[in-house]
């Protein structure tokens, strides 16, 4: 046999003996591979719960982190209580299931909140925060992720009682008339004084406003030459103004000034104030045309409430809990 034929009849038997090795070795390679599935479902399987809620579990860890959350709200005297941490992990427990309860609800009613939506109304809240949106996760050191998730989760749970509770609220014509007639008294007008000020920095320049007021001259013109308040151009004029809108002392001031009588200094926060009553307003009765939006507000608001806890019993009632014995939890140190 030539050394050519030769070589090539060893390659060709390696050829043939290499091959039962390359099927031994995926056999065990996809051997491996369905193990490491399995275990992974075991892992999964096995991954410790505290509940379930219609044979959705509630697990371990998720209750560990909404606890830790709750634990840095509560003083620290609190957390050496054993029977008050076990009521305290009760209530959260019994808060998170109630939770679910509701998401599996909105499940059912097939409400969702789109990628989109959560970023219009994040828009919306950054332009009432403007450039200290940003700022405030960092000052609270709060994770913006995690954040976003539970804001989208209030969101859901938000169209979730708008839909399921609130839609179904009506409120009738007489109902309206009766709640108007019954609370007549909350729709009152307030009293009202219409005032002017004058408001300087310091004492020695309030009292010097005081010396030209007692001289004769009037007090829109003072104010005008000498008040540092936005409403100085307008003669110190501040319109009217209703009782307990101004801090103390200011609202006993000019509550108590008779019309037209200049008051005394008087010291806040803001500075030193001389003040001119111009007129004043009682209190009076309102006509329920007057009112009638005020008067719808309060009775949804009223029906809204009583809907929901009525609603959120029945689905409780419904539901199949089942809370897990034995429960260990971590405290954290504070």
């Amino acid at each position: 046999m030539s050394n050519t034929n030769l070589s090539f009849h060893i390659f060709s038997s390696a050829g043939e003996s290499r091959r039962p090795l390359l099927v031994r070795c995926g056999f065990i390679f996809l051997l491996l591979l369905c193990l490491i599935v399995a275990c992974d479902k075991i892992n999964i399987f096995f991954r410790p719960y505290v509940a379930t809620v219609n044979g959705v579990k509630i697990y371990l860890d998720d209750y560990q982190d909404v606890l830790d959350r709750k634990i840095n709200m509560v003083p620290k005297d609190f957390l050496d209580q054993p029977d008050y941490m076990k009521k305290f992990e009760e209530e959260v427990l019994d808060s998170i299931i109630t939770e679910k309860i509701m998401y599996l609800r909105a499940q059912e009613l097939n409400i969702s909140v789109s990628n989109a939506e959560l970023e219009d109304r994040i828009e919306e809240i950054k332009k009432d925060y403007g450039e200290d949106f940003t700022s405030l996760f960092a000052r609270g050191n709060i994770n913006y992720e995690n954040w976003k998730k539970e804001f989208k989760n209030e969101i859901l749970l938000q169209k979730l009682v708008e839909k399921d509770v609130n839609a179904r609220i009506k409120i009738s014509e007489d109902e309206i008339k009766n709640y108007f007639k019954e609370h007549r008294s909350s729709y009152k007008s307030d009293s009202r004084v219409r005032v002017s000020q004058i408001v300087v920095k310091d004492m020695p320049t309030a009292e010097k406003a005081m010396e030209r007021l007692k001289s004769g001259e009037e007090f829109a013109k003072v104010a005008a030459d000498m008040s540092i308040g936005p409403e100085a151009s307008n003669g110190g004029n501040l319109g009217f103004i209703a009782k307990l809108v101004m801090p103390e002392p200011l609202d006993k001031t000019i509550f108590e000034m008779p019309v037209n009588e200049i008051s005394s200094i008087v010291q806040s926060s803001y500075g030193f104030h001389i003040f001119k009553v111009m007129e004043k307003q009682a209190a009076r009765d309102r006509e329920l045309a007057d009112v009638r939006e005020d008067v719808i507000a309060d009775i949804r608001m009223q029906k809204e409430e009583s809907a929901f806890v009525e609603w959120l019993e029945e689905l409780k009632k419904k539901a199949v809990i089942k809370k897990e014995t034995n429960i260990k939890v971590k405290i954290p140190n504070k």
